[in-house]
């Protein structure tokens, strides 16, 4: 046999030995390494899919409520035996209170007893004399402890609140307060030109704008303002500037 061939032979053989088991080392290195890659793959799709799921959780959240809503708050005027002396000018607060417990209490009748409401006015004032030194105009804060102290109801606040956030609040079956200037709410039945500080109780929404209890006036049920006209009035009030401080757009939430 020619040893010269024979040893090209045997080299050839080494070589393609040697190749075939560097092939084969690196389909299982490659192998090694694909799952981790495939779940990481996943894992992002996965991430991805959850994050464009809560997005269009939270966009459809607002495109499944309700076009309309108008809950059953039984209404009442701040003076319901239309006694407009100083003490029922001023109780707004505690008419919007009344209200709202009215609601949450379960009582169905559209509004409520002038006798009974009186009571409740002169038990709301007093409260106030006693844990505020005063029972006329009040902040949402007060107004917000004084429900909590006398209706053991629930209440939380929302600064510079959106239509949405009304709207979400009401679909939850809550009640929303909101301290305003009157004078800028441009309603006709107020005695003229309104009052310098008001609240009023939103209870429902249409797609033009929100349908409040405005206990300013008797004729206060249902009565509707667009979302413009409540917010570019809404502020809360400042007693030591004795007015409404426009910049504070305050919505109080009240719930059971």
């Amino acid at each position: 046999m020619d040893m010269k061939k024979f040893k090209i032979s045997k080299l050839s053989l080494i070589l393609v030995l040697l190749a075939f088991l560097a092939a084969f080392g690196a389909i299982i290195y490659i192998r090694s390494l694909t799952p981790n890659s495939q779940v990481q793959i996943s894992n992002n799709f996965i991430v991805q899919n959850q994050t464009d799921s809560t997005k269009s959780g939270q966009s459809s959240a607002s495109t499944k409520l309700p076009a309309t809503l108008n809950l059953k708050v039984p209404f009442t005027p701040q003076a319901p035996t239309a006694n407009w002396d100083q003490l029922h000018n001023e109780a707004c607060e505690e008419a919007s209170a009344i209200m709202a417990n009215a609601y949450f209490s379960g009582i169905t009748s559209p509004t409520l007893a002038p006798a009974d409401v009186e009571k409740q006015i002169t038990n709301l004032t007093n409260w106030e004399l006693q844990n505020l030194g005063h029972n006329l105009d009040t902040t949402s804060d007060q107004t917000a402890k004084m429900i909590e102290s006398v209706y053991g109801l629930k209440t939380k606040m929302i600064n510079n609140f959106t239509a949405d956030d009304l709207k979400q609040q009401l679909v939850a079956g809550n009640v929303v307060l909101i301290s305003e200037n009157g004078q800028l709410l441009g309603n006709p039945n107020y005695k003229q030109p309104g009052p310098v500080h008001h609240m009023l109780v939103i209870r429902g929404y249409t797609p033009e704008g929100f349908i409040t209890n405005d206990s300013g006036t008797r004729r206060g049920e249902n009565y509707f303002y667009t979302f413009g006209t409540l917010y570019n009035a809404a502020g809360d009030w400042d007693p030591s500037i004795n007015a409404v401080d426009l910049n504070k757009k305050i919505a109080i939430v009240v719930s059971k």
